[in-house]
């Protein structure tokens, strides 16, 4: 039979119990679905960023330095930021003021950066490095089997970032945090969460080329100073008299002794008993190729080309 008209029909207890278990398990279900569509639409967006933790520790030595301390927008979420240990000196490369900044992980592992206005910008090179790009122009990576540094020019300020940890921090890591350097302020923030760049490099730039002068002698000069030979690349022609012009500036440690491939067979050694010494290598060049000239630990090396 039909309900009477006018009335509803009932609904058990029973019923009513099945029917709020299904809205309970329905509104918990749509949540999760809420929560986990949220999750996928952050995770695959630019993560949210924040003050670096460190920026009052770098504005506080700010105040006594010439330059503006940069630092780098990206790091690796296993460094404490905010534990940065902050240094400055007068030990630049031709004793500029310099601000020395290392970061660590919990583990131990450490970034170095080091900054600095050179008085130099030309001579004071990396020696051993190859020029890479990097997001302020050219840079110069240099990597070791226990080293990874690279040294960038944001406007006049040179930068130096280094490690030992090469199994924490990649060559990418570092040319990551280079490209994102800035000042500690407000605008200036911090984020692990990035895509790494891909490293390229530069053409190195060509051989600088020895004059020949009224004396019918080809003559370059060659500088050693703190950073490495000055021009790096040099270039001579086969069978024309030449001169080398050795002088240093700067302490240059074992840079004070050259070794020459004048005989690629046998190389000569030059000597600089001072600041104030030069020596003069005079020789004619029989072998075309490239050679290497360097000090006498290894620690600089330029290249010699010999050209028909």
């Amino acid at each position: 039979m039909s309900p009477a008209r006018g009335k509803s029909p009932r609904v058990s207890g029973k019923s009513k119990r099945i029917s709020s278990r299904w809205w309970i398990a329905g509104g918990a279900l749509l949540a999760v679905v809420i929560g986990l569509v949220a999750w996928l639409l952050l995770s695959s967006s630019t993560p949210a960023l924040a003050e670096a933790p460190e920026a009052g520790k770098v504005m506080e030595v700010q105040a006594t330095m010439p330059f503006q301390i940069i630092i780098p927008a990206y790091m690796p979420a296993d460094f404490e930021r905010g534990k940065v240990d902050i240094k400055v000196s007068e030990t630049g490369p031709s004793g500029e003021p310099m601000a020395q900044l290392a970061y660590r992980t919990r583990q131990g592992a450490t970034l170095n950066l080091k900054q600095w206005v050179p008085v130099n910008p030309d001579m004071e090179t990396l020696s051993g490095s190859r020029p890479i790009q990097t997001k302020w122009g050219k840079g110069w990576l240099l990597t070791q089997v226990n080293l990874v540094a690279l040294w960038v020019d944001v406007g006049p300020l040179r930068i130096s970032l280094y490690t030992t940890n090469l199994d924490v921090l990649s060559r990418e890591d570092i040319l990551q945090m280079a490209d994102t350097l800035g000042p500690p302020t407000n605008n200036q923030v911090f984020t692990f969460s990035v895509e790494k760049p891909v490293i390229k490099d530069v053409p190195p730039p060509p051989p600088v080329e020895a004059k020949v002068g009224a004396d019918g002698v080809q003559e370059l000069v060659l500088v050693i100073t703190p950073g490495g030979y000055s021009p790096l690349r040099i270039s001579f022609k086969q069978g024309v008299p030449a001169r080398l012009v050795f002088r240093q500036l700067g302490q240059v440690g074992c840079g004070n002794v050259l070794i020459f491939p004048a005989d690629p067979q046998s190389p000569t050694a030059l000597t600089l008993k001072s600041e104030s010494d030069q020596q003069v290598l005079e020789w004619t060049p029989q072998v075309t190729g490239q050679f290497l000239f360097r000090c006498s630990h290894d620690m600089y090396r330029g290249i010699l080309f010999i050209r028909e």
